[in-house]
């Protein structure tokens, strides 16, 4: 009878020790069901336990027994004492940490830089249904964790008409940015999501926008096409999310490059730019101007011919190959195959490609390499190089007519190979003025229209390339994704019902269990 009652004892401590962290741990009406259970039940064992066992005390008092107890039990509370205040520094010194590889459930380095950049407040304004919404207040928390200048607040809409009216909100799930107070810049998004968000922000602390213009008129890719895959319809978008303007310029009407161009961007021409355009791209550069140029790999039928694009090119330093870059890949089950979608992971030192170590695709890409030897006051620099797997492949006939490839030690140039170079010319050291000219050249163009600029870190590298030769270096790191990691989101009831579950009735019954097991095999 009283090894019974002495292991109710210890289960009614058990009982009360899990009713005590229900009730300070959790506030729901089923968290608040176990915990009186849990004290009622507790209780009722101690008082079982100190009825039947009176007479015992003072002969267990100096039993060896009762030390080793008083011990075990002092233990107990020292380690209790230890999670309150770990919870409370907790509460009181709030750190996150995401330990998933890629950062799922962190901001990304660029909204981290732009929210380290702020000068003034930012505030956040959600305008959603009821003023409620999880994953708009998650999404927001990040951002106010991340900068104490960023607060935010849930807005219904219907009970606040006069702030949807003042911030000019007229669909549902808009977040109205508002930057250095109520007489300071705003503007409106409507879609839920770092990438979103983050391109607003830089939208109202960027004191000025710069131009990108987009060279037409010979067969370029178009920047105003956003459905087909050869269009350019999705760079031009990420060029606006973060403040830039895009036009379309002809230079075969133009007289010269307009000056409000930050950035001038010869995307492929399919058809020889005629001397005039090459003429008028060679005296805003000899300005101290800024140009993107991205190649096609050369055709064996002639169809795309950029032969006096290539030529103009050498007087800056680089040098286009006349091939296309083969790599070798390997697929399951089908053992290794020829790829012309070589990848790459190889980047020169460049503020580009500072603290870039993502993997880009630069599908259908001829080489582009620094000249040998170089050209006086112009310093070129290789970007991106393939893998030792590839090679620089000059059979034209065989590649695209007979769909073969095969390395030959005489013609082909052996991996890894230049794929993107970027170029700093000293204007003074030509005798041109003061100043740098900077260019950046692909080997390919397919890398930033709409089939291929979302696939891996594209985006970000040609975004990087646009900043740099704008000369917007604070924007240059990576990019918030696309897609953000998914999210389960609980009610406080739902949550309250898998928290007592979990941590504790699990752990409670099988801390009775073992003691039971325990205590019979000891007795």
């Amino acid at each position: 009878m009283k090894r019974s009652s002495a292991l109710s004892g210890l289960i009614g401590l058990v009982l009360l020790a899990f009713g005590v962290l229900g009730y300070l741990l959790t506030s729901g009406a089923f968290a608040r069901l176990f915990s009186g259970v849990n004290l009622i039940a507790g209780v009722i064992a101690l008082i079982g336990w100190l009825a039947s066992s009176r007479g015992s005390f003072g002969a267990m008092a100096g039993a060896r027994r009762a030390r080793y107890g008083a011990n075990a039990a002092i233990y107990t509370m020292a380690f209790l004492g230890v999670l309150v205040a770990l919870n409370y520094l907790a509460a009181k010194y709030h750190r996150q940490f995401d330990m998933t590889s890629e950062g799922a459930f962190s901001l990304s380095p660029q909204s981290l830089e732009v929210l380290k950049n702020l000068k003034k407040p930012v505030k956040l304004y959600g305008f959603v249904a009821g003023g409620r919404s999880a994953r708009a207040e998650t999404l927001y928390q990040e951002y106010a964790y991340a900068s104490p200048l960023v607060t935010y607040e849930l807005v219904d809409p219907t009970r606040h008409p006069e702030l949807a009216e003042r911030y000019k909100v007229t669909v549902m799930n808009t977040t109205h940015i508002q930057y250095g107070g109520d007489s300071g810049a705003g503007v409106n998004v409507t879609d839920l999501n770092e990438q979103t968000l983050t391109n607003g922000i830089v939208k109202v602390t960027k004191a000025s926008q710069k131009t990108i213009c987009f060279l037409t008129g010979e067969g370029e890719d178009d920047p105003g096409e956003a459905t087909a895959g050869d269009g350019m319809g999705q760079f031009k978008e990420a060029l606006q999310g973060e403040s830039y303007i895009v036009k379309k310029i002809n230079l075969v009407t133009e007289p010269a490059v307009p000056g409000e161009c930050a950035v001038m961007v010869v995307a492929g021409p399919t058809r020889p730019l005629v001397p005039h355009v090459l003429a008028a791209l060679t005296d805003y550069l000899n300005k101290g101007g800024r140009e993107l140029i991205t190649l096609r790999p050369p055709r064996p039928d002639q169809s795309i011919d950029e032969t006096a694009l290539v030529g103009w090119l050498q007087d800056w330093g680089v040098t286009a190959g006349n091939n296309v870059v083969v790599d070798q890949v390997v697929r399951l089950f089908a053992g290794p195959a020829l790829g012309l979608d070589p990848l790459v992971n190889a980047y020169g030192p460049s503020p580009i490609t500072a603290g870039f170590d993502k993997q880009t695709v630069f599908p259908m890409v001829r080489t582009v390499a620094p000249s040998d030897p170089p050209k006086p006051g112009r310093e070129v620099i290789s970007l991106a190089k393939t893998s030792d797997t590839s090679w620089a492949e000059t059979d034209l006939e065989g590649l695209f007519k007979r769909q073969e490839a095969k390395f030959d030690a005489a013609s082909d140039q052996k991996g890894p190979v230049s794929v993107a170079v970027a170029v700093s010319a000293n204007l003074a050291a030509l005798k041109l003025g003061q100043g740098e000219a900077r260019m950046v050249v692909f080997g390919d163009t397919d890398i930033a229209n709409n089939t291929y600029l979302g696939n891996f870190f594209n985006r970000d590298f040609v975004m990087n390339s646009i900043d740099w030769l704008a000369g917007e270096t604070n924007s240059i790191t990576i990019r918030p994704r696309t897609l953000r990691a998914s999210r389960f989101s609980l009610t406080v009831a739902e949550f309250d019902v898998v928290f007592v579950l979990s941590v504790l009735l699990l752990p409670e019954l099988l801390l009775i269990v073992g003691i039971a097991v325990w205590w019979e095999r000891r007795n």
